[in-house]
């Protein structure tokens, strides 16, 4: 029932067609009971499904290894003030935008801007975003899932061994590295005389305690002596080394055994970049984690008759506190039985550029705001559908507190991430020659070190990387839907067929992430990963901005905006604000490009995930040609 106070949209449901005399796409409203977005829950408790569902997708997102890879990389406390800010000023208002304007329009992105015709390719282009999105969490997901499956079948953890580029396991020998010299070539650790290693390029680790440094073994062998001033001139620690290394700078965390087992046997990465040379274990763990998605669609299909847009159970909102809490417990066991002596140095400000920082944080504030992908269109879209034609007062208040329960979720997932990087990372920076905040995919072997509890190692990993695998996996599956449902509005007869374009999406998607699984695959992933988060992301967000300022231009969409924030005395300050964002949004946009201009992957790499870049950029002005041929055509056709 709609609430009181409520007021009707622009577009209800005898209207809904105003305006779009260049649209040509038709409707799925069309068909009966399509654009029901929570498998028949009706009234109130749909419209909590809804919500609890939309809440639910936030926090998934807040589990992927890209919110703990920019906390660790930043800094801690500097990335979560940044954080912060950036939600306040960009994700919370772009949220609240997309959701309000799916309820406004009562569309998905493929009909939300129907109003501009010459944007009306922006939902094509977030079709593009969530499939390429979709591909690159299904690959990360069979990722994790080999780690499961190791937990369960190895004698003793991977990370306790080390194997050679054959695949052969052998011990790792221990070697005593003197403190000053592992802070000047820690990422170049070799099983060598490091007189040898002279020339060579040096790195250094800011950031954390000295004695929090990747990998360290936990028997540690400490010799501490001090000048007469107080000063340390030598601290020696015996750690675990293994003897395989790359010459090159991608990947650099190869020398102890978690990241050993991470790049030379799960993603069989090698240095010539191959994609000639398949990971079959990869490849077999990617089909499946296809085949379950696919499998779920069929079975929604069979279960309701139709498929059914943001249905997620309410339940799931749970699993994300659930794996946080386990990293925690994990993080806070490990960590007490190293006892740092000065905890207060652990968390202190590094020296990564405050530039990098900021683009860190408003990227991943976007990020687990679900922005571009098109999901809280939809989620508005069904929150009309029970408001039948109505917007709620409310909404600006639900909005807040989704962001505060998102924020807190990422604070605790990288609170627990820092103090695992205490037993076991040092955070990496930019002080010097190289730069790695734009990989994410390390953070992976870290979380696999810092399960080692007690006799609980196996148990643990197994329900660590259970829930990342699950996560990715989701996410993945709401992309899937997310990009059907805007197929669907474009062309609404291939609902007829839906079961066709379904299997086309699943194996098209699924041949696309084979090349993930090959002997350069991870540093592609990544790098299609940091393109499409990072730029792609940000540039579909600026087009919806951009085409929010000509509908802002509506009388009507800015009496409903009044309404649906509380702000009806306020009108002057919600204009100037919107009118701000889409600044904010191009600042992103720019600072994301600088620090890819550093990014550590391989150049050639980079260039190739442009592709997926590409066809976002070029989808919004074709489709605007073709909506302006057409109309010309129509308009000569007419005077004939």
């Amino acid at each position: 029932m709609a609430n009181p106070k409520s007021e009707d949209t622009l577009f209800n449901f005898e209207n809904r067609d105003a305006q779009s005399q260049w649209s040509e796409v038709w409707s799925t409203t069309r068909i009966p009971t399509l654009d029901n977005a929570s498998g028949g829950v009706g009234g109130a408790n749909g419209r909590r499904k809804l919500r609890l569902g939309s809440l639910a997708l936030g926090a998934m997102l807040t589990m992927h290894c890209r919110v703990s890879a920019s906390a660790l990389t930043g800094g801690f406390f500097v990335f979560m003030l940044f954080l912060i800010l950036a939600t306040v000023v960009l994700a919370n208002p772009l949220r609240h935008f997309e959701v309000y304007l799916g309820q406004w329009s009562i569309s998905g992105p493929g009909r939300a801007f129907r109003v501009l015709p010459v944007f009306e390719g922006i939902g094509i282009a977030i079709c593009i975003n969530a499939l390429v999105r979709a591909i690159v969490c299904c690959t990360i997901a069979a990722i994790a899932a080999i780690y499961v499956t190791h937990s369960v079948a190895d004698s003793k953890l991977p990370n306790t061994y080390c194997r050679d580029f054959d695949l052969k396991p052998y011990n790792p020998i221990l070697k005593e590295v003197n403190l000053l010299r592992l802070r000047e070539s820690r990422f170049s650790l070799a099983t060598g005389n490091f007189a040898e290693d002279k020339n060579k390029t040096k790195y250094v680790t800011v950031g954390t305690h000295d004695f929090a440094w990747r990998n360290a073994s936990t028997k540690l062998k400490v010799k501490k002596r001090f000048l007469k001033n107080g000063l340390r001139q030598k601290l020696g620690q015996t750690i675990k080394v293994c003897n395989e290394s790359y010459t090159i700078g991608y990947p650099i965390l190869c020398s102890t055994p978690a990241y050993n087992f991470f790049y030379v046997e799960v993603v069989l990465f090698r240095e010539d970049y191959n994609f000639g040379q398949f990971n079959m274990p990869l490849v077999l763990c990617i089909i499946l984690i296809w085949g379950v998605l696919w499998s779920l669609l069929v079975a929604e299909r069979l279960n309701h008759g139709k498929l059914i847009w943001n249905n997620m159970s309410a339940w799931l909102v749970f699993i994300p506190w659930t794996w946080v809490a386990l990293l925690l417990i994990c993080a806070i066991i490990n960590l007490a039985g190293h006892r740092p002596k000065s905890l207060r140095k652990v968390f202190r400000i590094g020296a990564k550029e405050v530039l990098a920082g900021m683009a860190d944080a408003l990227e991943v504030a976007l990020y687990i705001h679900s922005a571009s992908m098109g999901t809280e269109i939809i989620h508005g879209k069904g929150l009309n559908h029970f408001a039948s034609g109505h917007i709620d007062p409310h909404l600006g208040g639900e909005n807040v507190w989704h962001s505060g329960l998102l924020l807190l979720m990422s604070a605790l997932h990288a609170g627990g991430a820092a103090s695992c990087a205490v037993v076991d990372s040092t955070q990496p920076n930019t002080k010097r020659l190289y730069d790695m905040h734009e990989s994410t995919l390390w953070i992976i072997p870290m979380y696999s070190k810092c399960t080692l509890v007690n006799n609980y190692s196996h148990f643990m990993s197994v329900l660590i990387f259970s829930g990342l695998t699950f996560s990715y996996m989701t996410v993945a599956f709401v992309l899937v839907k997310t990009s059907l449902h805007t197929i669907f509005e474009y062309k609404v007869k291939l609902v007829f067929a839906e079961q066709m374009v379904v299997a086309g999406i699943i194996l098209s998607c699924m041949g696309l992430s084979l090349l993930f699984a090959t002997t350069g695959g991870v540093a592609l992933l990544e790098s299609v990963d940091a393109i499409m988060t990072g730029v792609a992301m940000p540039f579909v967000c600026l087009l919806e901005l951009v085409a929010l300022m000509y509908v802002y231009r509506s009388h009507d969409f800015v009496s409903d905006m009044n309404v649906a924030t509380e702000e009806n005395a306020c009108a002057s300050r919600i204009g100037t604000q919107w009118q701000m964002i889409p600044a904010i949004t191009l600042v992103t946009l720019i600072m994301k490009l600088t620090t890819l201009c550093s990014a550590e992957m391989p150049r050639s790499l980079l260039w190739m995930s442009t592709a997926a870049l590409a066809a976002v950029v070029v989808a919004a002005p074709i489709r605007a040609v073709r909506n302006i041929c057409g109309y010309l055509r129509q308009a000569h056709n007419e005077r004939r």
